[in-house]
Formats: structure tokens, C-alpha cells, sequence
């Protein structure tokens, strides 16, 4: 079973913005400094929550691992670990912001 084109677009637009979020939350503050530009003059931009992992994940369960490639399916889960929109990282900063209040009280 082939992939259809709307399904390789939907990934495609869940790919860019998996990639926008990695790029907004680790490389775009470090290239800033790195112009040579101070901390008060960047300006922090969020990305966009829940949609590329999500898109991503679903085209490839949906659509796209009918396709039985290795690469691609290395790339979707790629993609959606790295995004830091996704519900996975929500969860991660969740637990670990608990674990942080907890260890301050037990102290």
C-alpha cells in the first residue's frame, strides 16, 4: 500500500514545525550570542505546541509505515522526539518541575 500525497504533505508540514520548535528552544538564542549580539536585545519566541509531533506520529501511523522504511520511520520518531512542543516534553518538564519542589521541601 502506497502512500497517498495529502499524507506526505500532512508529515512534511509536521516536520517543519517539529524543526521550528528545535530550532526556537536550543539554536536560536546561541546564534544570537553568537552575532555577537547581548542578552537584552533577544527576543523570546515561543513555537507551536502539540502539532508537529503530533502530525508527525499520526501520518506515520496512518499513512506512511505501510511503506516499510526504515529511514523514514527513524526519521518520524526523530522528528518527534525533538520536538519541544510535543506532549512528551510537557510531560518531562512537568515531572521534573515536581521533582524540583519536592526536593526543596524535603530539605
Amino acid at each position: 500500500m502506497s502512500a497517498s500525497p495529502l499524507g506526505w504533505m500532512v508529515f512534511g508540514l509536521g516536520a517543519v514545525v517539529c524543526l521550528v520548535n528545535f530550532y526556537l528552544s536550543w539554536l536560536r538564542y546561541p546564534l544570537h550570542r553568537a552575532r555577537g549580539a547581548s542578552r537584552e536585545t533577544y527576543r523570546w519566541v515561543s513555537g507551536v505546541p502539540l502539532v508537529g509531533s503530533a502530525l508527525v506520529i499520526a501520518t506515520w501511523a496512518l499513512w506512511l509505515r505501510h511503506d516499510h522504511s526504515l529511514l523514514l520511520d527513524v526519521a518520524s520518531w526523530v522528528l518527534a522526539l525533538v520536538d519541544t512542543g510535543g506532549i512528551h516534553w510537557f510531560l518531562l518538564v512537568m515531572a521534573s518541575d515536581w521533582f524540583r519542589r519536592r526536593r526543596r521541601i524535603d530539605a
